[in-house]
């Protein structure tokens, strides 16, 4: 007889644990099925993509849809951030997610509105560049 139950949540907690140790990186199913087979469990994708929306939908992770045709992948949000208010900025090279959290947010999106007559989605929201460090190594 299968003890589902017990594996299922441990294996949700190999992913939760997955995605908080790497909150700060756009994360993939494949990332995750690596992960998880790295850890000496079997992975099942359906099951891996059901726990995502099961996370999105309750607010802990973010899921960005792919870009040019690419998976989808997500990132996990700390309970108290307020991504819907503000944009998130990716490193071109190291791949490091970055929240632009700050007051300079309100007036942007306040100029956008007045002057374009458009409402920014920020939760999905991303700017390319260069991280500092990569800056200085490029």
């Amino acid at each position: 007889m299968k003890r589902s139950s017990g594996y299922a949540t441990e294996k949700r907690n190999k992913i939760l644990e997955y995605l908080i140790t790497h909150k700060d990186e756009d994360i993939s199913v494949k990332d995750i099925e690596r992960h998880l087979e790295e850890e000496g469990m079997s992975a099942n994708i359906t099951t891996i993509y059901r726990y995502l929306e099961k996370l999105e939908a309750d607010g802990k992770v973010l899921k960005r849809v792919g870009e040019q045709g690419n998976k989808s992948t997500f990132q996990y949000v700390k309970p108290e951030a307020s991504c819907h208010n503000h944009l998130h900025m990716k490193c071109s090279g190291c791949g490091k997610i970055y929240h632009m959290d700050c007051g300079f947010m309100r007036d942007f999106q306040q100029h956008i509105y007045e002057h374009h007559h458009f409402t920014l989605e920020c939760k999905t929201s991303m700017l390319y560049g260069l991280c500092g460090k990569c800056s200085e190594s490029a």
